[in-house]
C-alpha cells in the first residue's frame, strides 16, 4: 500500500494519532466532564498524553531497537519491567493523590490501551512497511547483476571466504563488523569503512553508518528504508541523495 505523505513525518504522523486518541475518549467523555469539579476535568487527557508518550517510547524504543534487532529477551524483559513499574506508580498516585479505592479499573484499563497501541502500531507497518512487490520492478537492472568473488575475513581465529551472493547486508558494531548471510552471522574485526573498500560496487551499497546492503537481496525499498526479507533497515539521513543515485535508473 501506498503512504501517505502525511505518515511520513514523524510528528505529523504521532500528532494525528495523539488528537485521534484524545478525540475518542471525549466523545464518551462529553456528558460527564462538566460534572467534574476542577483540576478532575483534565486529567484524564494529561494521563492520556503521558500513555501516548509511552506507546512512541515502546514501539519506536523498545520495539524497533530491540525487538526487530534479534534482542527478545531483552526487550520482554523491559517491557515487563515498564508495565510494572507504570502499573505501580499509577496505582500509588490514584490512592495517594486522587483518594481513588478501587484502582483495578483504571490499571486494567492502561493494559488494554497500551495492547492497543501496540496493535495499532503492528498493523501500521504491515500496511505500509512490508514488502509486497518483487524486486525487478523496484531496483534497476546494474545492481542486480551478480558479482563473482568472496569476501575474506578472520573469524574466531580462521580465515573465512565468504561468497559475495551470499552476504545480505553487513551491520557495524564500532571496530567489529556482522556479516549476515542466509544462513549464518559472521563477526569480523573490521571497521564499517574497511568493509565498505573491499566490497564491490554494485551490488553493494552503503546506506547509513551502520549498515551496507546486499542490493541483490533487496526485496523492497522506501525512501527511507530498504527490506531484506523481513528486516528494515533504514537509510541516513546524509547517505539518502547517494543512496539515490546508486538505485537510480541510468
Amino acid at each position: 500500500m501506498k503512504r501517505s505523505w502525511l505518515l511520513d513525518n514523524f510528528l505529523i504522523r504521532n500528532l494525528l494519532g495523539l488528537l485521534a486518541l484524545i478525540g475518542a475518549h471525549y466523545l464518551s467523555d462529553l456528558y460527564t466532564i462538566d460534572q467534574r469539579p476542577g483540576f478532575s476535568k483534565f486529567s484524564p487527557y494529561l494521563y492520556l498524553i503521558s500513555l501516548y508518550g509511552w506507546l512512541v517510547f515502546h514501539n519506536r524504543i523498545l520495539v524497533e531497537r530491540l525487538f526487530m534487532r534479534g534482542k527478545r529477551a531483552y526487550y520482554f524483559a523491559c517491557f515487563a519491567l515498564c508495565m510494572a513499574m507504570g502499573s505501580f506508580n499509577m496505582n500509588l498516585i490514584l490512592h495517594n493523590d486522587f483518594a481513588v479505592t478501587h484502582t483495578l479499573p483504571l490499571l486494567v484499563n492502561f493494559w488494554v490501551y497500551t495492547i492497543a497501541g501496540i496493535g495499532v502500531y503492528i498493523t501500521y507497518r504491515q500496511l505500509y512497511s512490508s514488502p509486497k512487490e518483487p524486486v525487478s520492478t523496484l531496483l534497476p537492472e546494474p545492481l542486480l547483476s551478480k558479482e563473482s568473488g568472496s569476501f575474506s575475513c578472520m573469524v574466531d581465529g580462521t580465515r573465512l571466504e565468504i561468497e559475495y551472493t551470499d552476504i545480505q547486508y553487513v551491520e557495524s558494531l564500532e571496530n567489529y563488523v556482522k556479516v549476515i548471510t542466509d544462513k549464518k552471522t559472521y563477526v569480523t574485526r573490521l571497521t564499517l569503512k574497511e568493509a565498505e573498500e573491499r566490497l564491490p560496487k554494485p551490488p553493494f551499497v552503503r546506506i547509513s553508518r551502520s549498515y551496507i546492503v546486499n542490493a541483490i537481496h533487496i526485496n523492497n525499498k522506501e525512501p527511507d528504508s530498504v527490506w531484506i526479507g523481513s528486516k528494515e533497515l533504514r537509510i541516513g539521513k546524509v547517505y539518502k541523495r547517494y543512496v539515490a543515485e546508486q538505485f537510480a535508473s541510468e
